[in-house]
């Protein structure tokens, strides 16, 4: 099915003071998206990243929330062609995990969300969307990974050979550009990104709930990397960045990255990875990029109106 995306973004602005009166912002094949969702979506990412209540922040997140939801409309639809379920146990573990990363018990946690104004559906419609992407991934994706020994062998002798050099712990947070259409909103929203980290809001936090890359399920943790293992585009800046630094948006042959160099340190003997972490280490990167051409292979037969 053709793909129509109309971005007449002024309704956007204005959703909090519209949550009353709910109608359809978006149809992604035959799902909708309400303006009741992207407004509650929208307030419970403002208070779980610990970001200003404000109308310029919702007016900055409103666009990428919206993507989120197309994508977490595409998501479940796979699972379900898949007949793949989401049981209630499903929600009520993922509830349980989010609250004692918190320190908090579940009912704290609910009540937390209901003094922002934030219905439990909508934390469970989320959860929904991403254990049924994970279902999914680990039944259709996974069995494609293929991880030879050679490339084990090929990690490691270029760790050995980087022995005595200089190894970086980086985290990211990953906005496709996906259309050039959306080349300059994705960029004003990384910006947006930039402002709330400057504002004390957590780096790992926003990483989980915006960056669109499967380093999100890890707060957007790449894991220690030496230059010569990382894209040189990604390298460049780097190199240049100090521990604890975060970069401003840059440009990437598939859209905008944020990234937070969080510490360096000299790779050694003792610091070696042994087989198994290099297995772990590139059976991530393969699932990485069959979840990215997944979902921008879903993206591309769909058909979605954005109203």
């Amino acid at each position: 099915m053709a793909k129509r995306f109309l971005f007449l973004l002024p309704l956007l602005f204005a959703l909090s003071a519209q949550a009353d009166e709910v109608g359809i912002i978006a149809t992604v094949n035959n799902d909708i998206i309400t303006t009741h969702e992207l407004s509650q979506r929208m307030e419970m990412l403002i208070s779980a990243n610990g970001l200003q209540h404000t109308d310029e922040v919702r007016k900055d997140i409103a666009p990428q929330i919206l993507h989120s939801l197309i994508d977490d409309k595409l998501r479940l639809q796979a699972a379900e062609s898949s007949n793949i379920k989401v049981t209630d146990e499903d929600i009520r573990r993922g509830i349980a995990t989010i609250a004692g990363q918190n320190n908090i018990s579940v009912d704290q946690f609910t009540d937390m969300l209901a003094s922002q104004g934030v219905d439990k559906s909508t934390l469970e419609d989320q959860l929904r969307a991403e254990i049924a992407w994970q279902k999914y991934t680990e039944q259709r994706l996974v069995p494609q990974v293929n991880v030879q020994a050679s490339e084990i062998d090929r990690m490691e002798n270029q760790l050995k050979n980087n022995t005595n050099q200089t190894e970086y712990l980086v985290a990211e947070i990953f906005l496709p550009v996906d259309a050039p259409a959306d080349e300059s909103k994705t960029k004003e929203f990384g910006d947006s990104l930039l402002r709330q980290i400057g504002s004390g809001a957590k780096f790992s936090v926003l990483a989980h709930s915006f960056s669109a890359s499967a380093s999100a399920s890890r707060n957007g943790d790449l894991g220690w990397q030496t230059i010569t293992q990382m894209p040189p585009e990604i390298a460049r800046i780097i190199k240049v960045m100090r521990a604890g630094q975060v970069s401003k948006p840059m440009r990437t042959l598939r859209g905008y990255d944020i990234l937070y160099l969080r510490d360096t340190r000299t790779l050694d003997a003792k610091a070696m990875p042994d087989r198994a972490k290099l297995q772990e280490a590139a059976f991530n990167q393969q699932v990485d990029l069959l979840q990215r051409r997944e979902l921008r292979d879903l993206r591309n037969k769909a058909f979605v109106e954005v109203k």
